[in-house]
Parts: C-alpha cells; sequence; structure tokens
C-alpha cells in the first residue's frame, strides 16, 4: 500500500513546503538542544531557543499511545491529529479551517483560524501542509506561505507559523509515539507571559491526540492505493460520526481502500454513493474493524458518505 513517501508536486510552494517537512525532522530526531520545561496530562513539554534571536520560541511536547485501539497505526494518529472535525475536540483554541487547493492526497494550501480569550483578536494563518506517510512513521508540517487565494480576514490578526507539525512512530515495545512541535509568531502586542503560556500550552497537544484516540478510537482512514484518482477532499463530523469522501476518477484503475475503527462504530457502519459508482466490497478484519475497498470508479466526480448504524 505504501508506495512512496512523499508525493512528487510542482505546486509554487512545493521547495519551501518541502524544506519545511525537513526542519520539522530535524527538530524531532533527537532531544539533543531542548530544555524540559513541565510535564503535564502525561506528556513532557520542551522549550528550545532558535539560532536566530529574533525568531520565536519553539515548544514541543511529547507522549505515547499504548492503549492503542485495534489496527491503530501512525498513520491514523496523524489523521486524528489533523483532521478537522477531530480537531475540533482536542483542541479548545480551533475555530475553523478552509482547504483551499488540494496539491496531492496529503498536501494542500488551507487557511485556519485560532481562538483568543478578549480582548485578544484571534488569530489566522495562510500556510500549507504535507505529509510524509511510511507504514512506521509517519510526519505532518504546516508552514505559513503568501499567497493570493488567501487574503487577509477582517477582526483576525495574520500570524506567522515557521512550524507547526507532528511526528507520529511505532515504538519498540508496539506503543505509538507523538511529538509535536511548534514554532509561532502570533503578531501584535501581546505580554510575553501571555504568549509563552499559551505556546507551552499548545505543546499539550500531543496529549490530548493520545486522549482522543484512547476515548473514541479513530476516524475513517483514506488512501488511494493506485492514484489515479484526484482527492477533493474529505469531511468528518465527530458528533454524528458522518464521513464524506469526494474523488475525480482519472482512470478505471482507481482503487481506494478506507478502514473504520470499530470502537469509533460500535454498531456498524452503513454507505452511500451519492456521486459516481463504483464496486464496492466490505469486511470486518481480525481486529473487527470495517474496511471497505472501491474499485472501477466511475463518473466525472465520485462521492461516498459513510454513517454509523
Amino acid at each position: 500500500m505504501f508506495t512512496e513517501s512523499i508525493i512528487p508536486s510542482d505546486n509554487k510552494h512545493a521547495k519551501y513546503t518541502r524544506e519545511r517537512l525537513g526542519y520539522l525532522k530535524h527538530l524531532t530526531y533527537t532531544l539533543d538542544n531542548w530544555t524540559l520545561d513541565q510535564e503535564s496530562e502525561g506528556a513532557k513539554l520542551y522549550t528550545q531557543q532558535p539560532a536566530n534571536s529574533n525568531e520565536p520560541i519553539l515548544v514541543r511536547g511529547d507522549t505515547v499511545l499504548t492503549k492503542l485501539p485495534p489496527g491503530c497505526t501512525p498513520l491514523t494518529v496523524a489523521t486524528v491529529a489533523t483532521l478537522p472535525g477531530c480537531r475540533k475536540i482536542w483542541d479548545d483554541k480551533y475555530d475553523q479551517s478552509e482547504i483551499k487547493e488540494y496539491y496531492t492526497r496529503y498536501e494542500s494550501l488551507l487557511w485556519v483560524k485560532l481562538k483568543a480569550p478578549w480582548p485578544i483578536s484571534p488569530r489566522d494563518f495562510a500556510a500549507t501542509s504535507i505529509r510524509d506517510v511510511q507504514p512506521a512513521e509517519v510526519y505532518c508540517s504546516i508552514t505559513s506561505v503568501e499567497d493570493d487565494a488567501i487574503l487577509d480576514t477582517p477582526s483576525t490578526v495574520r500570524g506567522r507559523l515557521y512550524i507547526s507539525g507532528w511526528k507520529l512512530y511505532a515504538t519498540d515495545e508496539g506503543h505509538i509515539g507523538i511529538t509535536y512541535v511548534n514554532q509561532v509568531d502570533l503578531a501584535g502586542s501581546l505580554p510575553w507571559s501571555f504568549v509563552r503560556k499559551m505556546l507551552i500550552q499548545s505543546a499539550a497537544c500531543a496529549a490530548k491526540v493520545r486522549q482522543y484516540i484512547e476515548n473514541y478510537g479513530f476516524p475513517p482512514i483514506t488512501q488511494l492505493v493506485h492514484h489515479d484518482a484526484v482527492f477533493l477532499g474529505e469531511e468528518f463530523e465527530h458528533e454524528t460520526r458522518r464521513y464524506s469522501l469526494d474523488l475525480k476518477p482519472k482512470s478505471q484503475h482507481a482503487q481506494v481502500e478506507i478502514v473504520c475503527s470499530h470502537q469509533m462504530y460500535p454498531q456498524g457502519i452503513q454507505l452511500e454513493m451519492a456521486e459516481g459508482s463504483a464496486e464496492m466490497k466490505q469486511v470486518q478484519d481480525n481486529d473487527q474493524n470495517y474496511r471497505i475497498t472501491l474499485k472501477d470508479l466511475k463518473g466525472d466526480r465520485f462521492r461516498l458518505i459513510l454513517t454509523k448504524k
């Protein structure tokens, strides 16, 4: 299933996006130069002073997911960490986001808005995201860019993400390690004590993601086995467990595999092909998770809706 770790793209931000992904890998390679600040909710929170003193402080959170739902992998943890429908539950500072353009299945241009306590103005960011997906290790990075598709918005202050991202990895003990790194300029005039507290709290995201998975399992995980389909988007609503997938088939060889956590859908799932058609097969694996395989996709647009029973 894993034929490549980073899907090629020639979009105008591709070079910079991949450079910042490399920076994330460098930051998460070891704990060298990181200073332990505190422990919170089962996560260790670290800080690092950047080489450039004009840049904001780096923060990091590390934890280990030991209570794995059956079938849980680094990719499923990455999905919980990044999918807006999940993030609304585990991140109380998240407000809203919008994907402006998908460059590949795992690379996009996006806008995100974060909440802020009164009287501080909310912050928003224009950024690119990318994933490096391998069976035992996944990296997800987000970094700010300037793009005409994302103009300044009223009543918000545009911040800058030097880097924000995740490293999810299988451990030798059969667990999954979760590392979160954030370096952000919130812009505007803010008290340093407030900024530092907010940044340290952001590092606790690693623990929040772990707790979400322990409590709920994971949302549907979709992979394009053959990249003969253009990924147009996916949405997940935590409260209703509704998941939708949109694709544009490029050939009859397009194949899609979806895994649904039995913990998330204990009573089963229902599937509806709202647009297009496909040969569909559904089974339960040894972990009792639901696996859906879609082949021979037809139509200008294919839309699948998955709901709980």
